[in-house]
């Protein structure tokens, strides 16, 4: 019989050697890749702290060089003040001098010089960037009123160093700018000017810009207010907050950032941003209040871990392909022995024992399952050869048996009525043997008006209780012609099967001889159950008379007979104890009391019907346990 390929041992092995293996690989994969992309996320979040701290230092270095270029100024400045026209050579040389400042100015009080007019803020700023010239100013105007500026008001008011928001300075430098204020005080410690250096926003831009930890990262700088300084999208700056863009998209992780931010927190938070998965990592600068954030999303973060965990499951797919078919070729081969064994186990089954079994040249379990087979072979040969003869043996005992059974049951009366013609006495009897053959026996027949009968149970089943029974049978038919006493026809029986009785066997024996003119009964009961008389007024009770040892134990035993008269219309009934000892499959025996109450419900019934609702009441007791001893019946009806 050939296996289909998803059928076959090879394909369903190999098959359960690849689940077991991707199991594992499964399950070491997994567990690697969350060690790695814990790993990968740490080394992530260190490198752009690290990114956005060096940043941090450079914007933070910028700035400080601001302050020392304004501070390193005030000493000439101080010596100016009374020639205020010589103030632009000093502006001058600080925006020439820094790289970083686009503008410089002194801002005075309001009056402070009285021929300058009310306002004087002499200013000095490039005037296309950086590379080109330097312009000069005189600012102060109802136009330009620096006094409510917050680089000025602020300053005056702390009496100390200040940076200012970003702001659009039109009339200034006109671009979006910050200032650094510092207040200059006269003897008596009041603010009589402040000291301006305004940096442009447009180079942190670039500085910001390069930061790109990732592909697809950006980075965005926040005011103290949290306003976007500078972002990816330009449109933002200086127009919306965090806190505003948070609150478009419901974003409260986005809010909570801007809060650790605007508190000069330094940290990561994993959020969603804009339907990403994303990571943020922000850090403040110091001294001016600002804060800068780095957005990047986490599929970049992981996106070589990623690749690289799909080459390794390619490389494992591909491997696996492979070693499923380097696994199916090897226990192909080594599986094909088992169904060239498998087919000679076949014809074995079939009966060809003389079937040559597959050569095995290695010396593991497929050689101990051909010497296996090989032995089972020749025991099955052996063991059908000697089968055939047993069974040959028992089909010739069992027909033996049969004729035994035959020529047994044809030694006992089994026509009836057995006297059609006679009107004076009724009669009906039956034999169940438990086997082929058994060991009761009954007998009957009527001489000179008077009817001789016999119902023994010989000890044990079988053929031997069958040899016993015929016995007794030939000798209750021989010594009954010569006797008109029960009595003597027991002792004689018993003296004859006494005598060398080698077996032990015995039997036991009710021999009667009923007068059908005077209904006069006679009995001598050797060892037997004893009967019960039907009366004719529907009485039933069981004949009570003495019992003797039964015959065949030894010989010169005394018997002697119970007579009783027999009223017309009376039934008598005789069993053996395969009717009372009949027991079903829990071991309960059917006993007196069952068949009494049978007896008494059939007592206008007529032999056969009487006989046949004792037969049916046990058969309904034993069910469908094994029948325990023969079973027996002889009902004798007196009707003169």
């Amino acid at each position: 019989m050939k296996h289909t390929f998803s059928r076959s041992f090879a394909t369903r092995l190999s098959i359960y050697v690849l689940s077991f293996t991707l199991i594992i690989f499964t399950t070491i994969m997994v567990l690697a890749y969350n060690y790695s992309q814990e790993k990968v996320t740490n080394y992530a979040i260190e490198r752009t702290h690290g990114l956005l701290n060096n940043m941090v230092t450079e914007i933070s270095s910028q700035l400080s060089s601001v302050k020392t270029t304004v501070n390193q100024s005030l000493w000439m400045l101080e010596g100016g003040l009374n020639h205020p026209d010589s103030l632009r050579h000093i502006i001058t040389e600080v925006v020439k001098n820094n790289p970083f400042i686009v503008g410089s100015g002194i801002a005075f009080r309001p009056d402070y010089y009285k021929d300058k007019g009310k306002y004087f803020m002499p200013y000095a700023a490039f005037r296309n960037g950086k590379d080109g010239e330097i312009d000069y100013h005189v600012l102060g105007s109802q136009n330009y009123d620096y006094p409510c500026m917050d680089w000025y008001l602020i300053p005056q008011l702390l009496k100390q160093e200040y940076w200012s928001e970003p702001y659009y300075d039109e009339g200034g430098g006109n671009i979006i700018m910050s200032t650094y204020a510092k207040p200059l005080y006269n003897s008596d410690g009041e603010v009589f000017a402040i000291f301006t250096a305004n940096i442009s926003l447009s180079q942190f831009t670039d500085t910001i810009s390069h930061l790109k930890p990732y592909e697809s990262s950006y980075t965005y700088l926040l005011s103290r207010n949290g306003s976007f300084l500078t972002h990816a999208d330009r449109s933002k700056i200086m127009n919306e907050t965090i806190f505003s863009e948070a609150f478009d998209g419901n974003n409260q992780a986005q809010e909570q950032i801007g809060h650790e931010m605007l508190a000069g927190h330094t940290g990561t938070k994993h959020f969603n941003y804009k339907g990403k998965d994303s990571y943020a990592f922000y850090t403040p600068i110091q001294h001016i209040g600002w804060s800068v954030c780095t957005v990047c999303p986490s599929k970049i973060i992981l996106h070589d871990l990623d690749s690289i965990s799909r080459e390794i499951i390619y490389t494992f797919l591909a491997g696996m392909l492979a070693l499923f078919l380097m696994v199916y070729s090897i226990i192909r081969r080594l599986a094909r022995p088992l169904e060239k064994f498998s087919e000679s186990a076949r014809q074995i089954a079939l009966g060809r024992f003389d079937v040559k079994l597959p050569n095995v040249h290695s010396n593991d379990e497929i050689k101990d399952l051909h010497d296996s087979l090989s032995y089972m072979q020749h025991f099955l040969s052996a063991y059908v050869t000697e089968l055939q003869a047993t069974t040959a043996s028992k089909e010739r005992i069992e027909s033996e048996l049969s004729i035994a059974r035959e020529i047994q049951m044809g030694m006992i009366p089994k026509i009836f009525p057995p006297y059609p013609d006679r009107n004076d006495v009724d009669l009906h009897a039956i034999l169940h043997p438990a086997k082929e053959v058994g060991g009761d026996l009954y007998d009957f027949y009527i001489n000179d008006n008077r009817l001789y009968f016999v119902i023994g149970d010989v000890s044990g089943k079988g053929i031997p209780a069958s040899l016993f029974m015929a016995i007794t049978r030939s000798l209750f038919r021989t010594l009954s012609q010569q006797a008109v006493s029960p009595a003597r026809i027991v002792t004689e029986m018993n003296n004859s099967i006494s005598d060398n009785n080698e077996s032990n066997m015995f039997v036991t024996l009710i021999v009667g001889i009923l007068d059908l003119q005077t209904g006069i009964l006679k009995l001598s009961n050797a060892g037997h159950n004893p009967p019960f008389i039907i009366y004719p007024d529907g009485e039933v009770s069981l004949l009570e008379f003495k019992t003797y040892l039964f015959a065949g134990v030894m010989e010169d035993v005394v018997y002697s007979d119970e007579e009783i008269t027999l009223k017309e219309g009376s039934k008598l009934f005789l069993y053996t104890d395969g009717v009372t000892e009949a027991e079903d499959i829990d071991k309960q025996l059917y006993g007196e009391e069952k068949l009494l109450e049978v007896l008494s419900q059939n007592t206008s019934s007529d032999v056969r019907s009487t006989v046949d609702a004792v037969v049916s009441s046990v058969a309904g007791h034993v069910k469908e346990a094994e029948a325990s001893d023969d079973l027996t019946i002889l009902l004798i009806h007196y009707k003169p």
